[in-house]
């Protein structure tokens, strides 16, 4: 069976920021198994990164759904 292979990019006005969001989302990261994906998280300046494969398409939409929804609670609570 092929892999779903993909890279996201987000890029944050500051690299303060993203450290911000990359810290609040790596609890997360570094605490949820999965069975049928595999991501690597990483910040690198301004940006996080999100490098995944998966297995078939219902585990890269819940692995990216779950990963997206993290970083965006923390991008509204950096705001606040």
């Amino acid at each position: 069976m092929n892999r779903i292979k993909g890279t996201i990019e987000i890029e944050f006005p500051s690299e303060e920021i993203a450290k911000i969001v990359y810290e609040s989302v790596l609890f997360e990261h570094l605490s949820v198994p999965y069975r049928r994906s595999k991501i690597e998280f990483k910040r690198e300046g301004n940006r996080i990164v999100l490098q995944f494969v998966a297995k078939d398409n219902s585990a890269l939409r819940g692995t990216l759904n779950s990963y997206l929804r993290w970083i965006k609670v923390a991008m509204d609570i950096a705001e606040i």
